[in-house]
């Protein structure tokens, strides 16, 4: 076999190898990456090369366009009082992390670093972790922290219904403590939980102990119950109260009843939660 013979085996024999061989899977992933995009009501980012994390790893990769698209993201929630940035971070169980919290939740935490660093207030950022179902094929996962635009206004109310409630049944009787009692949507209906009864015997005990003491109890609307049809029940709302301690022994004289409509809200009645923090008795020993 000739010179000129050989060459031309050994260039088809390259060309051929090199077929071959991208077809095969080394472990990089071979899929173009996804695009990173946010939308949260009006404020739309561009699409954009997506970031991505290597596979069991918390360091996020962050192209240059990226960059400036996290930028407006970050003024966005900036700008917006009523407006919060939840971030999910995902992984997959055959991912290994021996970190404190898991993979997920530190891959969100390292996306909120950066959004700090550009402007957001590290208070109106959540972050979380979430298993993602199957195996990660390749190195890299792409648009491993999810995105979402949440109400701070919702997300208050709620944490402040849990504050603000009911009294601990172990917190001891101060006449100089108000409580407060809530009521269902057009209901005057005393529902006695624990806690409640044990206020009402420790004021009832009080009362009968101190003469010249006596008990206030003044009810409350929401906005939507303000109606002429329900011109009685903050009224009906109090006197349950009266009802409840002149059966247990004290003296109707001693306890005065107000009904106040819809007067002085604790919280503004735009949302459920708010309605039913104003829908209320407050209890004061005088």
């Amino acid at each position: 076999m000739n010179n000129t013979a050989v060459g031309i085996l050994s260039f088809l024999f390259i060309l051929i190898g090199a077929w071959l061989l991208s077809f095969t899977d080394f472990g990089i992933s071979s899929y173009p990456p996804v695009k990173f995009s946010f939308t949260d009501g009006a404020f739309k980012s561009k699409s954009v090369e997506a970031f991505s994390f290597e596979k069991d790893g918390i360091f996020a990769t962050i192209p240059a366009p990226i960059n400036g698209e996290l930028k407006k993201v970050a003024a966005h929630f900036k700008s917006n009082e009523n407006r919060i940035l939840s971030l999910v971070g995902t992984y997959y169980a055959t991912e290994k992390y021996r970190g404190e919290s898991n993979l997920g939740k530190e891959r969100a935490e390292a996306i909120k670093a950066k959004l700090v660093k550009y402007g957001t207030p590290a208070d109106k950022i959540t972050t979380s972790g979430k298993e993602l179902i199957g195996k990660l094929e390749g190195r890299k996962i792409y648009n491993a922290v999810i995105f979402e635009g949440n109400e701070k206004v919702e997300e208050e109310a709620a944490a402040l219904a849990v504050v603000v409630v009911e009294i601990p049944a172990e917190v001891k009787f101060s006449p100089s403590l108000t409580y407060t009692v809530y009521f269902d949507s057009g209901s005057s209906k005393l529902e006695m939980t624990p806690n409640l009864k044990n206020y009402l015997d420790q004021a009832s005990e009080y009362l009968k102990q101190n003469s010249g003491a006596g008990l206030s109890s003044l009810g409350y609307l929401d906005k939507e119950e303000n109606t002429k049809s329900n011109k009685t029940l903050s009224r009906d709302r109090a006197r349950r109260i009266r009802t409840f301690l002149v059966e247990n022994g004290i003296k109707k004289r001693r306890v005065s009843i107000r009904g106040l409509d819809e007067k002085n809200p604790i919280v503004p009645n735009e949302t459920e939660e708010g309605k039913a923090l104003n829908r209320r008795v407050e209890i004061t020993i005088k």
